[in-house]
Parts: C-alpha cells; structure tokens; sequence
C-alpha cells in the first residue's frame, strides 16, 4: 500500500467516518506518505469525511457523533466538539479548516465555533473556515487560489472572525460580533496566503447572541438558513 501511495499521481480520500482517518492513519507510515505526496506538488483531495481532514485542523468526530450547529452554539467547549491539528499539512491550508455537506446540513453555526476555539488557542484571528457545498468542488492552484470546478451545483463558504468573540467559554453560549461569512460563486476566487476574495458572490457580518444568531436585516437569508435549519 506505501508503493501504491508512493507512485501515485493523484490521492482522493473518500467519505464515511473522519475519525478512523485519525484514529488509524495519525502517527503511521500513511500519514507521512500522504504528507511526502503533497511536499512533491501532487494532487490530494477528498469528499465529505475526506474534506474534512484536508486542513491543518480538521473536526474529528471521535466521539462518535456528527456535531450539529445547534450543540457547539450553545457550549463551543462542549465534548462533542473535538479538534484536531497537524494531521496534513497540505500547501495554502496552514490556516485552514474545512467543513463538508454546508449549505444541506445547517453547519455555518458549527464552523464559526471551530473558527472561534482555534483563534482562541493560537492567539489570533487568522484561522479560515472553508465549506463546501454537496455537489460542489473548490479546486486549488499552484499559486493558493481557490475557484470553484465547472459544473459545482452550490458554493464555497469563508468564515473568518473579526474580532475576538464577547463570551468563548466553557459551558457558556457563544456571543460574538463580526464574524465574516463570504460565499464564493462560479465567478469569486479565494487567495489562500491572505484570506481575500475576489468577486464574491454574497458577503454578510454574522452576529452570535447567546448561542443564537440575531435577527439582522444585513444577514443574506441564505446564510442565515445555513445556521438554523427552516
């Protein structure tokens, strides 16, 4: 399996379950295979639970669950959502977590909570929540921009906080101002070395209250349905 990996042009990691990609990859000659892959410019990509681990922090699941936008608003630091960093290190992504089936599952409240827990430990605001849409594929270049693939029936989504939140603590709701959420179409792009986006499609400054985001006129309504479901 290590030769098959080592003389592949292309890896593309299928869905199912995140956490087994950790649990029997993290600290194996797979890991470090797939790390030697794309050190040597080749091609990795993935869907779903494949996606979900092409950043330097990724959303685990360990705990066996699938974590919804309505549990992390009410306790980010709640057991059920687990973080992990360093599995890949794919180039572009060092600042990057991504999230799969975005729109269709309602988990823009879940992807501002990973954003805010990791700005939180690194002591910044610089991490990207990246979502992708089912049916939908973000493509990267050799220069760091992303676009989205001909033919993708939804978009891409950038979370990126603002500020740091009011409230980001254990057992308490999230509060939050000014967390950026872009959605990028057939025309937008994404400079992954500074987070920018060219010709976005739509570009909102969601607001957390409590755990609940507010009613605001300036909120696209398709983004705010990608926090609660209708």
């Amino acid at each position: 399996m290590l030769a098959t990996l080592a003389h592949a042009d292309g890896i593309f990691l299928a869905g199912g379950d995140q956490a087994n990609y950790i649990r029997y990859w993290k600290g194996t000659p797979v890991q470090r295979a797939l790390n030697e892959h794309v050190r040597a410019n080749r091609p990795l990509g993935g869907s779903s639970a494949g996606l979900a681990i092409l950043g330097r922090y990724s959303y685990t699941a360990l705990d066996g669950g699938s974590l919804e936008s309505q549990v992390a608003l009410p306790d980010p630091f709640s057991a059920a959502v687990t973080l992990e960093s360093d599995f890949l290190r794919l180039r572009f992504l060092g600042n990057v977590i991504t999230d799969s089936h975005f729109s269709q599952r309602s988990r823009l409240g879940r992807l501002i909570v990973f954003v805010a827990r990791l700005d939180h430990q690194r002591g910044d605001l610089n991490v990207l929540g990246v979502g992708i849409d089912e049916r939908s594929a973000l493509l990267i270049d050799g220069r760091g921009i992303g676009r989205l693939a001909s033919g993708s029936a939804g978009s891409a989504w950038l979370v990126r906080a603002m500020r740091t939140p009011q409230v980001l603590r254990a057992g308490a709701p999230l509060s939050a101002d000014d967390v950026q959420v872009t959605r990028i179409g057939p025309a937008g792009a994404i400079e992954f070395r500074d987070g920018r986006v060219s010709q976005p499609a739509d570009q909102s400054s969601a607001v957390i209250r409590v755990g609940v985001p507010a009613a605001d006129p300036l909120i696209d309504p398709r983004i705010l349905r990608t926090v609660v479901p209708p």
